[in-house]
């Protein structure tokens, strides 16, 4: 009866470690393959942004291809950015709304969605107010500061809307505007960072915004707020 007891204690002993081991896989092993899958988008971006200008600025994006590049200083981290939020856009890389027509700089809401994972955004609640996020395209860098954070439910999709808070506070009811006389044009740029909350759980989603405070053309360089961001910033050193 013993031994019974003890093959089956070292049974159950033995699945709790191999349970172990594959979350700790799912949680830290996939920040590998972000960092992988990341190396082989930025190699492609230069040509991305090459191809954009050829093919002109009426062309839809392709999904999943790479469109930009964000920067977050206060996390140290930064990724390519590709179009769509699918979960095969987004498995490996923070992905680029295209519910509405945007673009990084430009007056409307440039929204992004990653997943709470190491690697991509499960530290963006740890942005403050005033803290910078820097998007980059073929011709500048355009500098964003955090304004607002808040936990929403996923159908609150007014987050993403061209100007999120041109409705009544929180109201985010698209259809109210255009009884009202039609969609407005956004006054704004503003940048926002969509993910799931809380961590390790997608009941909610955390939103991160960012208002346009900085345009950076590259022929000037990184923006000081990047700057050891740069590839080349610990050779200079």
């Amino acid at each position: 009866m013993r031994g019974i007891v003890r093959f089956v204690g070292e049974i159950l002993l033995t699945a709790g470690l191999l349970m172990l081991f594959y979350a700790a896989y799912e949680v830290y092993g996939s920040r590998w393959e972000t960092d992988r899958e990341q190396q082989g988008l930025a190699q492609g971006l230069e040509d991305a942004w090459a191809e954009a200008e050829e093919r002109g600025p009426d062309s839809e994006p392709l999904p999943g291809s790479a469109d930009s590049r964000l920067y977050i200083p206060s996390l140290d981290l930064d990724w390519v950015v590709v179009n769509g939020t699918t979960q095969d856009d987004i498995r490996y890389s923070p992905g680029h709304y295209t519910e509405y027509p945007s673009s990084p700089g430009q007056a409307g809401n440039y929204a992004i969605a990653a997943h709470r994972t190491p690697g991509l955004f499960w530290d963006i609640d740890l942005l403050d107010d005033g803290d910078v996020l820097v998007l980059e395209d073929g011709e500048n860098f355009y500098t964003y500061e955090v304004f607002r954070e808040e936990t929403v439910v996923p159908t609150d999709v007014w987050v993403i809307e061209p100007d999120p808070f041109d409705d009544v506070e929180g109201a985010g009811d698209a259809e109210d505007a255009e009884e009202a006389g039609g969609e407005v044009e956004p006054g704004r740029s503003i940048i926002t960072l969509t993910t799931c909350a809380p961590k390790l759980n997608n009941t909610h989603r955390l939103i991160v915004w960012g208002e346009l405070v900085e345009t950076t053309p590259k022929s000037e360089g990184m923006p000081d707020s990047i700057a050891h961001m740069a590839p080349d910033a610990d050779e200079s050193e």
